[in-house]
């Protein structure tokens, strides 16, 4: 009986709102640049470039070489994931991983296109 109250006493402490509120806290402190600044993404190989502008509600809004695209955002395996309401291009995927987390403004980082294999460039600019 002890065993079942000591597992039950565990999984309610794992469960508590102070437990998701830390979760909710790394989340922010992770992409707190990205929430008030500008993400710049460039693909020269491919004449593409945009803007990304992530709102603390997971949404984003793109503008640049597609037009505006609009979509949702989330942490998924270490990664900052972004899935585009619509499929913009034949030649793009829906759903995007990059490995910005954690990245601050001023920062610049490379990645590869999954879809192309081509270089992308990634900047964190202070301010929308």
């Amino acid at each position: 009986m002890l065993k079942i109250a000591i597992c039950a006493a565990t999984a309610l402490l794992l469960t508590s709102p102070a437990r998701a509120q830390t979760a909710g806290t790394d989340e922010a402190a992770a992409v707190r640049d990205f929430l008030s600044g500008t993400w710049e993404i460039d693909v020269p190989a491919g004449d593409w470039s945009a803007k990304y502008y992530l709102a603390a509600d997971h949404t984003f809004r793109e503008t640049g070489s597609d037009g505006e695209v609009r979509g949702t955002w989330e942490l998924k395996d270490g990664k900052l994931c972004t899935t585009a309401d619509h499929l913009v291009a034949p030649d793009r995927i829906k759903t995007y991983c990059n490995k910005g987390v954690g990245k601050h403004a001023g920062e610049q980082w490379t990645d590869a296109d999954p879809v192309t294999g081509n270089t992308v460039f990634f900047t964190l600019k202070a301010g929308r």
